[in-house]
């Protein structure tokens, strides 16, 4: 569970992006993402059509739960509340990622992380 303030999401180079609120036990995750580029957006060596946000396990990378599209508005943010539905707790998720695809989808890149605790 993170706190009520949320955790940060942090750029590549450490810079924060908004936060991410999460509570494994019941399944809900909020994010508050604030500056993130307007699609198409240039992302390290291609353009990014689409951003997806995933709960995933740093330990286990065959565990992760696909949360959202996340598109940005015209002040580019963003506002995502999802519910699992139940308890996640137990899987090993500890950080919350949203992730920038190539149209074709051959190229991907983590634009925005948050370490949460499990």
């Amino acid at each position: 569970m993170t706190s009520a303030a949320g955790v940060p999401l942090l750029d590549p180079a450490g810079g924060a992006h908004g936060t991410v609120k999460v509570v494994l036990g019941r399944g809900i995750v909020q994010m508050k993402i604030t500056a993130l580029a307007p699609l198409p957006a240039a992302v390290d060596t291609f353009t990014a059509y689409e951003y997806k946000a995933y709960l995933l396990s740093s330990a286990d990378p065959a565990v992760e739960i696909y949360l959202a599209d996340v598109y940005p508005d015209a002040r580019q943010r963003a506002v995502r509340k999802v519910v699992l539905g139940g308890d996640v707790s137990q899987m090993g998720l500890d950080r919350v990622v949203v992730t920038a695809f190539s149209k074709d989808g051959q190229s991907s890149a983590d634009v925005l992380t948050a370490a949460i605790a499990p």
